[in-house]
This record gives structure tokens, C-alpha cells and sequence, in this order.
């Protein structure tokens, strides 16, 4: 079992020493949700609160956040960050707003706190501008669902995620539309804009003894590699296995890209 890196050797805790480590490009993604009364939502959305743009002043302290997190959590190293971003999509069937935030930059250590703090602070603001109207707010499962880089290489949340195979490296636009649909194998395919489209990806259809469709088929929002995805109607009828996605994050598909549904 490993240790844990912040104990030195009399059990006090210490910042680790990342001096003789090689820098190379690291990179973490954290999620996290925030559920709430349909009618805050819907007074988020509308911009109907006298405090103004929700989203935009908690994308905006998530980033703020992220930079400054090796102020905020005693053992974490100062970090010069190449680049951070922050996502709130609204899922109106489930009352509910989920939080993405990714960092990177090259240096010696990761970037997983970063990623988390992120979450949670962009959350918090929403919390904090919304009190008002409504104080049953709950910000949950804010956790790490991927991290690249350093000694560790890549790690992703396997018991809501897994990589996809048969990758076709292509960006991801805004507004583009994704196909899906589940094989008589038991893998789910995507498409890019049609069933006929450019072949983008497959998954496993089983993860974690629920059938990936029924996730799909559900309001959530979808990880494609480096781009979110929001469900919109099936093609169909919610038998038939298939579906749509439309693109709200653009982002790109690469050799080694994550697929994960989070709601």
C-alpha cells in the first residue's frame, strides 16, 4: 500500500519536495453538482436574479480559484498553470447544475487539487448568489475524473468512466451533433451528425452493471474526450438504443480520450 506523500518520516505533516522530479505536461479534470429548486434554475437560466450572470461570476471565481489554491490548502505547491477552465451546464429534468473544471500546465507536480478547487468554488458562488431564494442548495460529488502526466501516467474514475477505442482524432465544434448508438455486440458507437456520419469512437455498453444507453438516454451531460456533450431527444423512441448529442464545450478527440457520463 502507498504511503501518504505529506507525512514525513515522524508522521508530521510536510510539503513534499518535487525539486528532482522532470517537468513534464500535466493535466486534471474534477467534476462536482449542485442540485437546487427548478424554480432557481430556471431563475439562473433567465438571468431573473437581481445579482445578474450566475454563470458567468462563478466561471469566473472557479478559474480565479484554481490559481490560488496553493494559498488556500496548506501543502499544495504554488503552481503556474498554463491554462484553466470551468463549465456549468444545466440539467433542467434533474433540478440540477453540473460542474467541470480542467487545468494544465508543465511543471513537476499535479494539478488534481486545482481541478477540485475549482469545482467547488464555482459552485459556492452559485450557492452564494442564489441564498437568497434559496437556501436547500446542495453542492455534491465533487471528485477528480481524470489526471495525465507525471509518474502516476493516466488515471481516470473508472466506476463512471472508461477510455474509448477505435478513435477517429478529430475537434469537436459547438453545436455539433453526435449519434449514438448501441450494437448488437454490446458497444455503443458515435457518429459524427448522423448514423451514416464519420465513425468517432465505441464504448463497452456495460459500466458498473448499468446499461450505458439508459444513461444516454437520460438528461446528462457527456464526456467525449476534451468535449461536453448535452442529451437531447432520441432518434427514436427510449427502446430503440439510440440517440443524439449535442456538442456545448468544444474539445478534441485524441489517442487516449475519456468517455464518462455525469449527471
Amino acid at each position: 500500500m502507498s504511503v501518504l506523500s505529506h507525512l514525513d518520516a515522524r508522521g508530521q505533516a510536510a510539503m513534499v519536495d518535487v525539486g528532482g522530479k522532470p517537468v513534464t505536461r500535466r493535466y486534471a479534470r474534477a467534476w462536482g453538482r449542485l442540485a437546487l429548486t427548478p424554480e432557481t434554475l430556471e431563475m439562473i437560466t433567465s438571468q431573473g436574479l437581481a445579482k445578474g450572470d450566475v454563470f458567468g461570476a462563478a466561471r469566473l471565481a472557479g478559474i480565479m480559484a484554481a490559481k490560488r489554491t496553493g494559498e488556500l490548502i496548506p501543502l499544495c505547491h504554488p503552481l503556474p498553470l498554463s491554462w484553466v477552465g470551468v463549465e456549468l451546464i444545466p440539467l433542467f429534468s434533474q433540478s440540477l447544475i453540473v460542474i467541470v473544471a480542467e487545468a494544465s500546465l508543465a511543471g513537476q507536480t499535479g494539478i488534481e487539487m486545482e481541478a477540485l478547487t475549482a469545482v467547488t468554488i464555482a459552485g459556492l458562488t452559485v450557492y452564494d448568489m442564489c441564498k437568497a431564494v434559496d437556501k436547500s442548495m446542495i453542492l455534491s460529488e465533487v471528485a477528480l475524473l481524470e489526471k495525465k502526466g507525471g509518474r502516476s501516467g493516466h488515471y481516470f474514475a473508472g466506476e463512471r468512466s472508461r477510455l474509448l477505442n477505435e478513435i477517429t482524432e478529430i475537434e469537436l465544434e459547438s453545436d455539433n451533433l453526435v449519434f449514438w448508438n448501441c450494437l448488437s455486440n454490446g458497444e455503443v458507437e458515435f457518429r459524427l451528425n448522423q448514423s451514416g456520419g464519420p465513425l468517432l469512437g465505441k464504448v463497452a455498453d456495460r459500466r458498473g452493471g448499468w446499461l450505458i444507453d439508459q444513461d444516454l438516454l437520460a438528461d446528462a451531460v457527456v464526456v467525449l474526450g476534451r468535449a461536453l456533450l448535452y442529451s437531447i431527444s432520441p432518434t427514436k423512441d427510449e427502446s430503440s438504443g439510440s440517440g443524439l448529442l449535442r456538442v456545448v464545450k468544444p474539445g478534441c478527440l485524441e489517442s487516449d480520450a475519456l468517455f464518462a457520463v455525469l449527471k
